[in-house]
């Protein structure tokens, strides 16, 4: 039985406020912070998060908040930070291990499914020349041969990391007369050959592909991995798609590479800055050849509640002692344990 004592801190809660009910009703103390659709440009500084998480077991955090070490070492009782959807880049995973403080995804398939779907869509619409036929049109015009699209049948699609999502969209280019090639140093070719997928080098990947999309966790080793080199290896006619973290992309060299036709264009759903700031170069170049969504072109309604579900579950397994599935850090486990499971046993109270 989960004790009322159990503080759980939501550090930006949405307009579902049956996600503190529910906690509520499990027999938690919930603390909310600054609403995300009440204060979207709201960031909280290391001081006032330790202040808003205080003598909280849990963290239920939004992407916008910074978990870092002076956070996690700030907040004694902190037992585990969880995330309501996949990315948790904001989140100082290795102090969090040191500590014993377990961090947890909610890893919903309607989420990577849905930014899937929404990848071919962008896919779609830039060989397509959606955007440029639409403006015409509003403007007066009628068909134009200059405005003619492509046939996706034919070309080649490269995935930059074969996690969840890209493995999605692989599948959906199945049966599409599609050649799908992918880099991953952390998936074999056997795996990928069940997807009808050849796994190659980076360079080879940018070299050889239509489309280029990208698929990875942000770390240090994908930070800029599509940066100035490789941007200049892709083929003049070939598009970028960037749905998966901002960081990913040299956004400078993005910007230098369209308004130079080093490539013929891109969709962009994810920034190194966010919300994307108004005197941002991005936003100044053409529309007709640079798709921008704000970061939620993967998202419904659905994934979102089911993203949230997810969490509240983690939570409720957390309070009970349980290492979830979706812990990302699985080997802060055993200190864990010692330190908010059974810390009579062993005195270590980190």
């Amino acid at each position: 039985m989960i004790k009322r004592t159990n503080k759980i801190c939501i550090s930006g809660p949405t307009d579902r406020p049956w996600v503190q009910d529910e906690l509520r009703a499990a027999g938690c103390e919930v603390v909310l912070g600054r609403s995300i659709e009440d204060f979207p440009d709201h960031l909280y500084d290391e001081g006032s998060l330790i202040g808003l998480i205080g003598d909280s077991d849990m963290l239920l955090v939004s992407t916008r908040e910074r978990v870092t070490g002076g956070v996690l070492e700030g907040c004694k009782n902190l037992r585990a930070v969880v995330k309501a959807s996949i990315g948790v880049e904001n989140v100082d995973i290795e102090k969090a291990t040191e500590l014993g403080v377990l961090v947890c995804n909610s890893p919903a398939p309607e989420n990577f499914i849905g930014l899937a779907e929404a990848t071919v869509g962008l896919i779609l619409a830039l060989i397509k020349r959606l955007k440029l036929n639409e403006e015409d049109i509003r403007h007066g015009g009628w068909k134009k041969e200059a405005n003619t699209g492509d046939l996706i049948f034919g070309k080649t699609v490269g995935l930059v990391g074969m996690g969840r999502v890209a493995k999605e969209v692989a599948k959906r280019f199945q049966g599409w007369g599609v050649k799908v090639i992918a880099y991953d140093p952390y998936v074999s070719g056997g795996e990928a050959a069940a997807l009808q997928v050849a796994m190659v080098p980076l360079e080879t990947l940018l070299q050889q592909s239509d489309v280029v999309s990208v698929h990875v966790v942000l770390n240090a080793e994908t930070r800029h991995i599509i940066g100035r080199r490789e941007l200049r290896l892709m083929k003049p006619s070939a598009f970028l798609v960037n749905t998966s973290r901002g960081g990913a992309i040299d956004q400078k060299e993005l910007v230098a590479a369209l308004s130079e036709n080093v490539i013929a264009g891109a969709a962009v759903d994810v920034f190194e800055k966010e919300p994307l700031p108004m005197d941002d170069p991005l936003r100044s170049l053409d529309p007709a050849r640079l798709i921008l969504t704000p970061h939620i072109i993967g998202n419904s309604l659905i994934s979102r509640d089911r993203g949230h579900q997810m969490a509240i579950q983690t939570i409720l397994q957390l309070l009970r002692g349980e290492v979830p599935a979706a812990v990302l850090n699985p080997q802060a486990a055993p200190r864990w344990r010692r330190r908010f499971v059974n810390p009579e046993g062993t005195g270590d109270r980190g």
